[in-house]
């Protein structure tokens, strides 16, 4: 049987974003005879920076102006919502300005983008395959492009189906500032299958929506094995791997450290950068003259694991506001590396308790963290040992790219286990 796989994603291959798609991929390419992959999330300039398998074609369906192409969807919401419009009706949306309008704009934007994948998708024969599988990488905008992409080819297909993947900004509401994610009903109608990379994730959404709980079920992602990261003997070593935004607060991390001065030798070391940047560098400077401290910014993920291999590291530390199931997590317990970690979205299921690592409220104080970071820190060698063998396995039993990729990818491609 012939089959061709449709993978939407914001960016991949292009650009250094979603690296986390990259271990799954080769499991994809060996259930599937073509994969079509359409970034639609970048400017038309972004290049292509990432290697994908022989039977891949990759197209970065970009427009000339990122941002005014945004700006045209926005517009286009805009003059949508005075006159008559094609957006499916939102019941969520309800009366509320603000919501109607992002909702206007999520279609417009959608519609637009589509448009763009169109010549693309026609180009290709479907009949002669025997199914093909529209896969959306995110529960958003890839998700409504999915849905026109499926209307577009569904009559030309022996068989065809529609599945998407969710993570964190895409299935939670409160991760949006309106506490409001448009078109909910309408894309769970559309699917045929949606898979939350956590099961906190499918509860949120099955108790948000009852009626679709049948199509919801939760698929976890996994990371490569590249080897077992040493404890560090001459110093406590944390290290955190984020993006450096608000709902990060990489700046609380400064801060909470700043409380253990003369505690013992310390050492952090901050993978990624943004827009809280130059607050994170005052505080080091102001505060944290008393140890080693290394923002090494924005690396490829292979550096990153490079890293992991040749550093000793202690902890890994991240106290996000949300998150999905974070794969910065499955890639330090895949070490041996314990992480503290804020107890928010599906956290707990990468994160035990005082088992492979230690958890925090999400409301925590300065003197809180820096507690937790203390107990790590003080702990017996032996149970800081324990500690490291408990992550390393617990990431065998759950979060191994190899077993997870694997058995998704004979699952969307038709093959039961």
């Amino acid at each position: 049987m012939k089959k061709c796989l449709i993978l939407l994603t914001n960016s991949y291959p292009y650009s250094s974003e979603e690296p986390f798609i990259e271990p799954e991929i080769p499991y994809l390419a060996k259930e599937f005879d073509k994969i079509i992959i359409l970034a639609i999330g970048l400017g038309n300039d972004a290049k292509k920076t990432r290697e994908a398998p022989e039977n891949a074609d990759c197209y970065n369906v970009g427009v000339t102006s990122k941002r005014v192409s945004r700006m045209m969807s926005l517009l286009r919401g805009a003059v949508n919502f005075v006159l008559p419009s094609k957006t499916p009706k939102d019941s969520e949306a309800g009366n509320n300005f603000k919501k109607r309008v992002f909702c206007e704009y999520f279609y417009a934007r959608g519609e637009r983008e589509f448009a763009l994948c169109k010549d693309i998708i026609n180009a290709y024969d479907f009949s002669e395959y025997d199914s093909v599988t529209v896969y959306s990488y995110w529960f958003f905008v890839t998700a409504l492009v999915g849905c026109k992409v499926y209307d577009l080819i569904s009559e030309k297909c022996k068989s065809i189906k529609f599945i998407s993947r969710g993570h964190g900004y895409d299935v939670y509401r409160y991760a949006n500032s309106l506490g409001y994610l448009p078109l909910r009903e309408y894309l769970l109608e559309r699917v045929d299958a949606l898979h939350p990379c956590s099961l906190n994730g499918k509860k949120y959404i099955a108790e948000q929506f009852p009626e679709y709980k049948e199509k919801i079920s939760h698929r976890y992602l996994g990371t490569e094995d590249d080897g077992i990261s040493d404890m560090n003997d001459d110093c406590f070593h944390i290290v955190s791997c984020s993006q450096m935004r608000d709902l990060k607060r990489v700046d609380r991390i400064a801060s909470a450290l700043a409380l253990l001065k003369g505690e013992g030798r310390l050492k952090w070391t901050h993978i990624g950068d943004g827009e809280t940047m130059q607050k994170v560098k005052t505080i080091c400077d102001e505060k944290l003259g008393f140890m080693e401290v290394n923002l090494l910014g924005r690396i490829p993920n292979s550096q990153v694991k490079d890293f992991y291999k040749r550093e000793k590291i202690d902890a890994l530390i991240n106290v996000s506001t949300t998150e999905g199931l974070p794969v910065s997590m499955m890639e330090a317990i895949s070490f041996s590396i314990p992480v503290i970690a804020t107890d928010v979205g599906g956290v707990s299921e990468i994160v035990k308790d005082g088992y492979n690592g230690l958890l925090i409220s999400p409301e925590f104080t300065d003197e809180e963290l820096a507690d937790i970071i203390r107990k790590l820190m003080n702990s017996d060698k032996s149970e800081k040992i324990k500690m490291r063998k408990n992550a390393r396995s617990f990431w065998e039993e759950n979060f191994d790219a190899k077993k997870n990729f694997s058995t998704f990818a004979k699952e969307i491609s038709g093959i039961s286990r």
